[in-house]
């Protein structure tokens, strides 16, 4: 399963991206007042709560893939 958010390529939304990723993200202008859509946003937060009480109920325990980057940090024999 991959949950992806985002924008298709060469889509105004990319652009709107590019351009706060490029002039606000981590700059004084990346403050409180910038716009979010809440109700998309409390959307999304569901959707990982929902994902992690899933994955934390499951019958099996989640496992590394052999390529993982994070593999590295997991204890020796633990997955």
């Amino acid at each position: 399963m991959k949950l992806d958010v985002g924008f298709d390529p060469g889509t105004p939304e990319q652009t709107l991206f590019k351009d706060w990723l490029t002039n606000r993200y981590h700059a004084p202008s990346d403050d409180l007042a910038q716009p979010v859509d809440l109700g998309t946003a409390g959307l999304y937060e569901e959707i990982v709560r929902q994902l992690l009480l899933s994955t934390a109920n499951g019958d099996a325990r989640p496992q590394w893939k052999p390529d993982s980057f994070f593999r590295r940090y997991a204890s020796a024999g633990s997955d």
